[in-house]
């Protein structure tokens, strides 16, 4: 009687420990579930994470709030992010950044090791873009008047750790451009409000943040950083026809978590948010700032982490 007895409560306890996971998964999340952004608001980081954010608070019937903690090339939120507890709780809202600082600096966190990645939320290939002031009005222009420059031009960015900081390093590179004088701000859009009063002369930018700016007149779009033509400027060319065959450059804006993160939680993490990638109001709302939709895999946005972190290894050696 009494081996039987025992037996009934181990196999009570396996069978605990079978749904115990499954539970969680199902009620995650009990409490507010905070994503973390690494620039100002305003910025097409920023704007994403809130068209996600509404979506999974109605599906969770749950808070989601979103943080803006911006400094060093999103570093200071990515570590807020590594540092938080790996309940699913805090998400990451993170950008190419996550493959292009590591080769910037020491870092208290390695990005292919302690992170999940979700799903790449949208991506957005770069303007280049000058203050109307400047007279240089085509990319022609704009490199002799860089090259002739003695202290050469300025450029803004959101930091040395952004993509659109790496593009206008990529410009340079095939531009053959020795010098330009590098201006960083908290976020994209502080970046670009610099172009616009001309406290500098020229930026790469998301068109997400820009777009309004530049069909108002207060900054002229010289090319565009794709494989073609943006629709939403068709007569701009891209910088393929401007001179520099094969050039593209561009922003992934994605969401990830922390590697400690339950597998259970991180699996619906992974299911919801794909669900969320389908909804036609965020559809919507991703192509009305002007970005373009994505919803991969997170083994696709995986390859896409591993295979920009040796594209930006090697453009910031070139750059020394």
């Amino acid at each position: 009687m009494k081996i039987g007895i025992n037996r009934q409560i181990m196999l009570l306890l396996i069978l605990g420990l079978l749904i115990a996971p499954n539970r969680a998964n199902a009620d995650y999340p009990t409490r507010t579930v905070r994503i973390l952004v690494g620039f100002a608001p305003g910025g097409t980081t920023d704007l994403l994470a809130r068209i996600v954010a509404d979506e999974l608070r109605t599906m969770w019937n749950t808070a989601v709030v979103v943080e803006n903690r911006p400094g060093a090339d999103g570093i200071v939120a990515t570590t807020a992010a590594h540092n938080a507890p790996g309940d699913g709780y805090t998400l990451l809202m993170s950008t190419n950044a996550l493959a292009i600082t590591p080769h910037l600096k020491q870092l208290p966190y390695d990005p292919l090791k302690d992170f999940e990645p979700i799903t790449i939320v949208g991506q957005e290939f770069h303007h280049m873009l000058v203050t109307p002031n400047l007279p240089a009005k085509t990319v022609k222009d704009f490199i002799a008047l860089a090259k002739s420059s003695p202290d050469g031009l300025t450029f803004s960015s959101a930091g040395p750790g952004s993509a659109p900081f790496l593009g206008m390093q990529r410009f340079l590179q095939a531009a053959g451009i020795s010098k330009m004088v590098h201006v960083p701000y908290p976020g994209s859009m502080p970046a670009a409000m610099a172009l616009v009063t001309g406290d500098v002369q020229s930026m790469f930018s998301s068109p997400s943040t820009t777009l309004p700016l530049s069909n108002e007149g207060k900054l002229r779009v010289l090319a565009v950083a794709g494989p073609k033509r943006d629709a939403n400027v068709p007569e701009v060319p891209t910088l393929a026809e401007s001179g520099l065959p094969g050039f593209e450059s561009n922003t992934w804006f994605a969401l990830v978590a922390s590697a400690k993160t339950p597998p259970d939680i991180l699996k619906k993490i992974r299911t919801d948010v794909a669900q969320a990638m389908r909804s036609p109001a965020v559809l919507r709302r991703i192509n009305e700032i002007k970005s373009i939709p994505v919803g991969n895999s997170s083994d696709e946005f995986r390859r896409i982490i591993a295979a920009d972190f040796e594209t930006f290894k090697q453009i910031i050696a070139n750059a020394k």
